[in-house]
């Protein structure tokens, strides 16, 4: 049996360096932290947000959104997203604008966006990174906002000037999220479902997508193989065992989906189908919105622990997915009609790491695709 591995030197030196960074803070003080002209949580009228990171986080965070609209339904909410991650924003109703910053872009162009972050004068800045992120706590107080709040963790908090909110590593992240603008005194009423929203022209699109090769009144099933971490993946080699078996034993039909970069991925899933791939339909596509309307239409996806999981929650499409790395109680989908596929027995599942340090993969290998396909059986899904 695998052993847990050991914490990495690179592992030892970044605790070194939080833990360096979070008492160099703490003996600093607070230089930010003036409460001093904080606006009172009645007279908010204009809020920011920061999720600057990965689609999944984004659809997760749509909850807060809610909430903030809940609390103050005057108020405009400008969210700060992600070329990547802002498509998950469109059509939101709780969602009053949406400004983009790229990282990639040259330093003059950031310095140009944060001048005008500053000139919106807000009153109540909300940074929703859940980890050691020093930058978008700092975002907050760039923004000029009277009150910023954010989770305390290694420093982050000397930018933050409502009470100290520290990160439980045991709570999911939408509980987290959720959490933040509770214990900051926001009153709101608790609903932890994320929502994505599909426009009439979107759904025509996909419905035509879907007519055009015969599959819009059949019964479908997404199956996505990308994920950011390789340790997150379900083998390719399983999912191409996968689809035959779904086309050979159920009435379902399958849609291979990913983006731009899981195309080496489906390569490998597709070169592991042993039946006929000319009948295979796939949506490999750089258009998130197109991807979302899509996967909308279909009757479950089989996925990695990713974006696209959360993308189907919000969308209340059902789902079998897979998980090793991850720590279960954080990202686990919400909702009875989810299904997780965990061999839990294992003493290191759970390792969050991104590379499998003890070269096994043992935590995705051994989920058979029969197990997968069984559990489709038993839960009327197929």
């Amino acid at each position: 049996m695998p052993r847990a591995p050991e914490p990495s030197l690179k592992a030892s030196l970044k605790t070194l360096y939080l833990t360096s960074r979070g008492l160099f803070a703490k003996a600093l003080g607070l230089p930010f932290a003036n409460r001093k002209g904080m606006a009172p949580f009645r007279d908010i009228q204009h809020i920011f947000c920061i999720r600057i990171d990965r689609v999944g986080d984004m659809a997760l965070s749509t909850p807060v959104f809610r909430a903030l609209k809940e609390a103050w339904p005057q108020a405009r909410l400008t969210v700060l997203a992600t070329p990547a991650n802002a498509p998950i924003l469109k059509n939101n109703p709780h969602v009053d604008e949406v400004i983009v910053y790229d990282r990639r872009v040259s330093l003059l162009e950031k310095m140009r966006r944060i001048r005008q972050l500053r000139s919106r004068r807000f009153d109540l800045a909300i940074d929703l990174h859940a980890d050691e992120e020093l930058f978008t706590a700092f975002l907050t107080c760039l923004s000029r906002a009277s009150r910023r709040i954010g989770f305390a963790a290694f420093g982050r908090e000397i930018f933050f000037n409502d009470p100290e909110i520290n990160i439980e590593g045991n709570r999911h992240a939408v509980d987290s999220l959720l959490d933040l603008l509770g214990k900051s005194g926001i009153l709101f009423a608790m609903n932890r479902k994320p929502a994505i929203y599909v426009s009439a022209e979107e759904k025509k699109s996909a419905r035509q997508w879907l007519d055009n090769r015969g599959l819009l009144t059949k019964s479908k099933i997404a199956i996505h193989p990308g994920a950011y971490y390789a340790t997150q993946r379900w083998p390719a080699a399983h999912y191409g065992e996968l689809i035959d078996l779904i086309r050979c034993r159920s009435g379902s039909e399958v849609i291979l989906m990913g983006g731009p970069s899981d195309g080496p991925v489906i390569e490998e899933v597709l070169a592991s189908v042993k039946g006929d791939k000319r009948e295979l339909s796939v949506y490999n596509n750089a258009d998130l919105r197109g991807f979302i309307a899509l996967l909308a239409e279909c009757q479950l996806l089989v996925c990695n622990n990713s974006g696209p999981l959360h993308c189907a929650v919000a969308l209340n499409v059902p789902t079998i997915s897979f998980m090793g790395p991850t720590v279960k109680e954080n990202w686990a989908p919400i909702g009875s009609m989810h299904h997780v596929l965990r061999i839990d027995e294992l003493p290191c599942i759970g390792c969050n790491l991104g590379t499998c340090k003890i070269k096994t993969h043992d935590c995705m290998r051994l989920i058979t695709p029969e197990r997968v396909l069984e559990l489709m059986r038993d839960k009327a899904m197929v």
